[in-house]
């Protein structure tokens, strides 16, 4: 082989390496921070429609996360409600929060599916009323 071919392949060789490292680079990582436990769905009447929340609790009991979907309301008022109050929620691990004004009627849709949600994870519901 010549040396002008063996430099061509050489380059071809080193590019694809380079490109491959590259493309690693720009790999999507793996979420570390995961929400772990059961999931659980549940639903309420809202302002302008069905609100649905998606619940992921700890064998525990503890409320890990909460996954708001509340298409027909408002954007501004209640669409921006439901992650608050879902927010709420998850930071006093309670069912007694204060409803967004303005949005009395969104965020109660958002509390009382949380709650559907709970109850069909086994969660004791009166007592994260009374936080």
């Amino acid at each position: 082989m010549s040396r002008n071919k063996c430099s061509k392949y050489f380059m071809l060789i080193s590019l694809s390496c380079l490109l491959g490292l590259f493309l690693m680079g720009c790999a999507k990582e793996k979420n570390t921070d995961s929400v772990e436990g059961t999931t659980y769905t549940g639903t309420a009447q809202g302002y302008a429609g069905e609100v649905t929340v998606k619940v992921t609790v700890a064998k525990d009991g503890t409320i890990n996360a909460i996954d708001v979907n509340a298409p027909d309301e408002t954007k501004e008022v209640g669409g921006a409600a439901a992650p608050k109050i879902a927010k709420s929620i998850i930071a006093d691990q309670s069912l007694a929060v204060d409803a967004v004004a303005g949005a009395t009627i969104t965020s109660n849709a958002v509390i009382t599916a949380t709650e559907a949600a709970l109850k069909e994870a086994g969660v004791d519901t009166e007592a994260l009323k009374k936080k």
